[in-house]
């Protein structure tokens, strides 16, 4: 074979010979990283494009989803996968070998590597996801339509936002496990978030109940969907069941970590929690919360003589250093004051003793943010009176419902197929229930 032949011939083996060599890391890998003490499921979504190598890993058990990688560095037969969090970066490195992918995953604060071992799977739609606009009171919301497999008619659940500037992919995860037991969903950016127009500063309770009413219609008039509900955590928790008593066609209400209290006096926990936690007498408490009672009057009246009275004598007080109080006496300014102001004063109880709708109520008892012991006894006490109310505790979980003390905080093992089965009930379907 001459010099001329013998390079055409490698001209034409060599992009042969390169793909043969390259590594297939592009795909859905799916498996556990585990430690001695913990496991859990992890799905790694690997992609090549136009920019280099790309990575997305979801987290099944803490409700994780399409959390982006920071960098992707790929090389032989070797990944590395860099993914940022609020501790700093998490490291997984990994090594393909027989059709697998195994290494380990260093994180921040943690000395022990855990050991993660993933394989190739086909990726499976649960769910249909549709991008459509609604007519809302202030203007037009971004949403999400999200259908289960089949042809239905599905009972749907519209999500309400948390505190601040929520877009819809605070309740993707949510809306796509529901989807796998056959509850249809309508997820919404926040009004002056995303692609939704309006602004949520300044916005009452009620603002953002109508809008999440919008999201209702909207829902019910979808073929495939025939009973609508709500569902909140937190700050949503409050709108969910004034959104049902507003909107008389609701079917069920679900409230996540939300109080049974007005917004002035659930900002009180943090410091009651860590008084009671520090041996505080029950007169040390009732101070403090007449402390926090003249701040408001402050916010609502602008004349900050009393409070600042109060306060002067608070800072003498035993209690004062290890109640953390001491941010009461900064002047509150800003949209935040604002937002604040509008809704501070609502006062749940009424809404709850009137709503027609079932009510799941889904609560810790360790939650940081809100009573939950007192908002599970006023829940209780509304049940007893012959209102359709369901609490539910999960110890040992946060204000965000994760697992307290994990490397990876997940979510109860029950908590979607049980908000499921209550949707299920509620609308006299629980034939249907897909698990």
């Amino acid at each position: 074979m001459n010099d001329r032949i013998r390079g055409l011939v490698l001209l034409i083996l060599l992009p042969a010979l390169a793909g043969a060599n390259e590594i297939p890391f592009a795909g859905l890998w799916s498996g556990r990283a585990h430690t001695t003490e913990e496991t859990t499921r992890i799905q790694l979504d690997v992609a090549r494009g136009d920019e280099g190598w790309q990575a997305r890993m979801n987290l099944m058990d803490i409700g994780v989803k399409g959390w982006p990688a920071e960098s992707v560095d790929a090389s032989a037969d070797r990944l590395t996968v860099t993914v940022r969090a609020d501790s700093g970066p998490q490291i997984l490195s990994l090594r393909y070998e027989d059709g697998r992918m195994t290494g380990d995953w260093q994180a921040p604060g943690f000395d022990e590597a855990a050991s993660v071992s993933l394989q190739r799977i086909e990726a499976v739609a649960h769910v249909k996801e549709q991008r459509t606009t609604i007519d809302g009171p202030k203007g037009n919301l971004g949403a999400s339509l999200i259908l289960p497999e089949g042809e239905g008619p599905f009972p749907g659940v519209v999500f309400l936002h948390g505190s601040g500037p929520q877009p819809r992919d605070a309740s993707r995860w949510a809306a796509h496990e529901l989807a796998k037991h056959g509850i249809a969903s309508l997820i919404y950016d926040k009004r002056g978030v995303g692609e939704s127009e309006g602004d949520f500063v300044g916005a009452s309770l009620e603002d953002l109940a109508r809008d999440g009413i919008a999201a209702a219609e909207y829902l019910l008039h979808e073929p495939a969907v025939d009973a609508v509900g709500f569902a909140g955590h937190s700050q949503g928790g409050w709108i969910g069941p004034l959104a049902g008593r507003l909107w008389s066609p609701t079917a069920f209400v679900i409230s996540s970590a939300g109080p049974a209290v007005p917004p002035s006096r659930e900002t009180q926990w943090p410091v009651i929690r860590a008084m009671r936690e520090s041996g505080a007498t029950p007169a040390d408490e009732a101070a403090a919360r007449r402390l926090f009672d003249l701040w408001h009057d402050g916010l609502r009246s602008g004349d900050w003589s009393g409070f600042d009275r109060a306060f002067a004598d608070a800072e003498d007080e035993s209690w004062f250093d290890s109640s953390g109080i001491a941010w009461l006496n900064e002047r509150p300014t800003g949209d935040s004051v604002r937002t604040y102001r509008a809704m501070m004063d609502h006062d749940p109880l009424p809404v709850l003793e009137s709503l027609s709708a079932p009510l799941l109520s889904l609560l810790s008892p360790d939650d940081e943010s809100i009573d939950a012991v007192e908002t599970e006894g006023i829940l209780r006490d509304l049940a007893k009176a012959g209102r359709d109310v369901e609490t539910r505790m999960y110890p040992g979980y946060d204000h965000g419902m994760r697992r307290l003390g994990a490397r990876w905080p997940s979510l109860p093992d029950d908590y979607y197929s049980y908000q499921a089965e209550f949707i299920q009930r509620s609308v006299g379907k629980s034939d249907r229930l897909q698990f």
